[in-house]
């Protein structure tokens, strides 16, 4: 079988552009594929979790402004996200320690309805329990912005974990905690 007639074409001119566009088409792919053999793969994309986590806890209150007061100024975390719009029937904002939403650390959500359902007759149960590097200092902070501390371990206090204890604007119980050594099981 002749050049020709084994690319289908009628003439000599046919079968020797054919030819010459399979050897250019050839040569390209050798040239080209050590090129995209050498040329680093991107990155793989990290997941946004990398392991499960606690993500955040959500407080109703009565008064998101002394609400924010208490945790922004008084126990010292940042407001990170607004998580409504202001079409919502309520408001909703993400607060924690670092200032990024994406540290991993939990996050304390304050929501706002511009309705409550009913009007609270006692303080909420629960507790909220923080980590600090020093409980006294969290203590002292709280006092500073006029909150009134309900206890807080004597200075000369010992042991793997130091406790102070306050209540936010609508009652609930806030725990400033201390670890000082290792954790035991």
């Amino acid at each position: 079988m002749d050049e020709v007639s084994r690319y289908g074409g009628t003439g000599r001119n046919d079968a020797v552009r054919r030819i010459g566009r399979t050897l250019a088409i050839g040569v390209g792919a050798l040239l080209f594929a050590p090129a995209c053999l050498a040329a680093p793969s991107p990155a793989p994309q990290a997941p946004v979790v990398a392991a499960p986590s606690f993500g955040f806890v959500g407080l109703e209150v009565a008064d998101l402004e002394a609400a924010k007061k208490f945790y922004i100024d008084g126990v010292g975390m940042k407001q990170v996200l607004v998580l409504s719009k202001p079409t919502d029937p309520f408001q909703k904002i993400a607060l924690n320690f670092s200032g990024d939403p994406r540290t991993g650390g939990t996050l304390l959500i304050l929501i706002h309805h511009d309705k409550p359902m009913a009007p609270r007759t006692q303080p909420p149960a629960g507790m909220v329990g923080m980590m600090v590097p020093d409980t006294h200092a969290a203590a002292a902070r709280l006092r500073a912005h006029g909150y009134t501390v309900l206890r807080e371990p004597d200075a000369s206090a010992k042991g793997p974990v130091l406790t102070s204890l306050a209540r936010d604007p609508d009652g609930l119980m806030v725990e400033l905690s201390e670890y000082r050594g290792a954790p035991t099981p």
